[in-house]
């Protein structure tokens, strides 16, 4: 499972935002500090814990850690009696375009076979810069960015893609939105977490 948190100082104070799926909320189930927002079919989608002493250097998505899953569990734990497990894997990883051909049914999006080291993935790209060869940086389904968003495969025109192409604007590198994809050098090893050399 993939556990995000939100927080927004101004329009909630103290209030954690937890958020398990992408659906509407339906109803809720509120004890002590603690409310379960449940779907039309009454499953958890997430919930809002009020913390007096949550600390944070930033508004919006809150990047999962050990600690704050630990906060998180405190409370439902003490409320509800539950607990929830988060996927820390790396989803954000180096590939190599091996292939790069026009989408049949676009003029300018591109379907590209991606070597991920272990699997070749096919990703719709809509980037003017991709092309065959480059090294790129991958974002797997269950990737989460650093704005929050959770990347999920899908079809783009009919066409199957699995994860996406990020550029800098997108890995949160740089914090003015610029076209196209950021293309690696080609010492970056193929399937290594991409932050993992970043950091």
């Amino acid at each position: 499972m993939i556990v995000r948190a939100f927080y927004n100082r101004q329009s909630f104070p103290d209030v954690l935002y937890v958020v398990l799926h992408e659906r509407d909320v339906a109803s809720i189930e509120k004890q002590e500090n603690v409310t379960k927002l449940l779907d039309k079919d009454n499953e958890i989608v997430g919930y809002n814990i009020e913390l007096k002493d949550f600390k944070t250097d930033k508004d919006g998505y809150q990047p999962m850690t050990f600690d704050l899953l630990r906060t998180i569990n405190k409370e439902l734990n003490r409320v509800f009696q539950e607990e929830l497990i988060h996927d820390f894997k790396d989803y954000i990883v180096v590939g190599e375009v091996k292939e790069c051909k026009e989408h049949p049914d676009s003029d300018h999006l591109h379907v590209c076979q991606v070597d991920i080291g272990d699997d070749i993935l096919q990703i719709v790209c809509g980037a003017h810069n991709v092309a065959q060869g480059q090294k790129v940086v991958v974002c797997l389904e269950n990737a989460v960015l650093p704005n929050g968003q959770l990347i999920k495969n899908g079809k783009l025109r009919g066409v199957k893609s699995s994860g996406m192409l990020a550029s800098e604007y997108e890995l949160g590198l740089i914090e003015e939105k610029k076209k196209g994809i950021l293309v690696l050098k080609d010492d970056y090893q193929i399937g290594k977490p991409f932050f993992e050399r970043v950091k």
